[in-house]
């Protein structure tokens, strides 16, 4: 049967509707299926004594360092590690999934932002001046950039008196120089980063506890980004249940708060 031009180009039509609607259907279902597993996970970390560090190479170190890299073997997960001033991590990372971020501080506000692991550490902050040194009628108090301390300090010490730094360990060194009279942190974080510059717990003097926020406690976690995979996040939390993992956890917790007691007694 011979077709009219009106035929022809329905048929035509009908032919090009189908093979787009399988291409489709095909693209739809490729993505579907397509392995989790493929998603690469990026561990970000600060420079953030006792707690990680970064040599002069760029290499990361340190307890929760360490703790993260075993956790990863345990979770059979694939990762790069990349050290950057908190800044950035707050800045930009926070903003891409699949970022596991190492030792960062868990408060009201960051709460719903992050999907939250497992803690590491927990301490008392305490507000912290030059030993032996008399304040001048100016009390300028150091905080690092994006500190989540940031409202609380603006709060006590008034936005004026606040000044900015890269990091924790450079805001402690300012103290320390005498260019700043007071800086926030537990006992165990600046006893970590005074040994890393140089110094003694001598160099400075506790004062009293601040509570502005979490009644002066700090909690550090570590963390996932929102949006990650669903893969990579059960398999970190299939590999935080694992008995030696767990072990791992209160070790590494135990381990700090015996140190911070130590500090004190040492101190006194």
């Amino acid at each position: 049967m011979r077709l009219n031009l009106f035929q022809r180009l329905y048929l035509f039509y009908d032919s090009c509707v189908t093979e787009l609607i399988i291409k489709v259907l095909m693209l739809i279902f490729g993505l579907y299926f397509l392995p989790l597993e493929a998603a690469s996970l990026t561990v970000v970390f600060e420079h953030n004594p006792p707690f990680q560090m970064i040599d002069s190479d760029g290499i990361g170190h340190g307890a929760v360092y360490d703790f993260s890299k075993k956790l990863l073997k345990y979770a059979k997960l694939d990762a790069s590690f990349e050290g950057m001033p908190w800044a950035r991590i707050i800045q930009k990372e926070i903003n891409h999934p699949n970022r596991l971020i190492l030792s960062i501080t868990k408060t009201e506000l960051r709460s719903e932002n992050f999907i939250w692991l497992i803690k590491v550490y927990s301490g008392r902050q305490y507000v912290w001046k030059k030993a032996n040194k008399q304040d001048p009628k100016r009390i300028l108090v150091a905080m690092e950039r994006n500190s989540h301390k940031a409202t609380g300090l603006k709060s006590y010490f008034q936005e004026k008196n606040v000044v900015e730094f890269l990091d924790s360990e450079q805001a402690l060194a300012a103290l320390v120089k005498n260019y700043v009279q007071r800086y926030v942190g537990t006992t165990f974080a600046v006893h970590g980063k005074l040994a890393q510059l140089g110094y003694g717990m001598g160099e400075v003097e506790r004062r009293e506890l601040f509570d502005q926020y979490n009644n002066g406690t700090m909690d550090l976690y570590l963390a996932l980004t929102k949006g990650s995979s669903v893969e990579i996040y059960n398999r970190l939390n299939t590999a935080l249940e694992h008995p030696e993992i767990l072990q791992d956890v209160n070790s590494l917790l135990l381990k700090f708060e015996q140190k911070e007691k130590d500090i004190i007694l040492e101190s006194k």
